[in-house]
C-alpha cells in the first residue's frame, strides 16, 4: 500500500521542515496515490494552518510520524 506524505514547514517562519505521513490515506497503487495526494494535502492544510505544505509525495511503508490533526 502506498501513503502520502507531505513535506511541511512552519508557516510562521518557513523553517523546522519535516514530513508526515497523513494517517488513514492508503492506495493500492502509486498512480492513485499520486492522483490523490495535491488534494488531500490541501484538505490537511486547512485544518493545519500553522504548517505550509513545500511538497507531497508517495511511500510504501513511510518511516515518518503521522501528520498532526488539527
Amino acid at each position: 500500500m502506498f501513503e502520502i506524505v507531505v513535506v511541511v514547514c512552519l508557516a510562521a517562519t518557513g523553517e523546522q521542515c519535516r514530513e508526515f505521513k497523513l494517517p488513514g490515506k492508503e492506495y493500492r497503487d502509486l498512480v492513485q496515490c499520486i492522483t490523490a495526494s495535491q488534494g488531500e494535502g490541501a484538505a490537511w492544510q486547512l485544518k493545519n494552518n500553522k504548517y505550509t505544505i513545500i511538497g507531497t509525495r508517495c511511500a510504501k511503508d513511510a518511516d515518518v510520524p503521522d501528520a498532526p490533526n488539527g
